[in-house]
């Protein structure tokens, strides 16, 4: 198996940047890479709760994203399976939230079991991509 490392900085504090993860209202914002973008964000935010995205391209194309939140720790950690459509396998994400000052945090982000090169790659680059939008914005 394989996965996509990411550890970014951002100019906000890390309760908004972890907010950003879970509001829809915040990831209707960001959570889509490149000129996709996202059209419905819905979630039960608790552990063992699900989440359902839908992700639209420049061609009206849908991409549904689903999957379980399996670890909430409030500012510091998120963990959710992730899985588009009905494709295997159904990957992890993680991610850990580090404060750095008041206006300034670090993530990590590690999606993992990928299961080859291929999706490691396409996954890098998506998440580099929506990452970028998440950066653009004002938390």
């Amino acid at each position: 198996m394989h996965e996509v490392k990411l550890e970014v900085k951002f100019d906000a504090p890390v309760e908004a940047l972890f907010e950003a993860w879970f509001k829809p209202e915040l990831l209707l914002q960001w959570f889509a890479p490149g000129e996709m973008i996202l059209t419905q964000a819905m979630s039960s935010f608790s552990v063992g709760g699900k989440y359902r995205m839908v992700m639209q391209d420049p061609e009206y194309q849908q991409y549904y994203v689903t999957g379980e939140y399996t670890e909430i720790e409030e500012n510091q950690r998120l963990a959710f399976t992730w899985q588009i459509g009905d494709q295997e396998p159904v990957s992890q994400v993680a991610l850990t939230f580090e404060r750095l000052n008041d206006s300034t945090s670090s993530m990590t982000l590690v999606h993992s079991e990928l299961a080859d090169v291929e999706m490691q790659e396409h996954y890098q680059a998506h998440w580099i991509a929506s990452l970028e939008k998440l950066s653009l914005l004002t938390l």
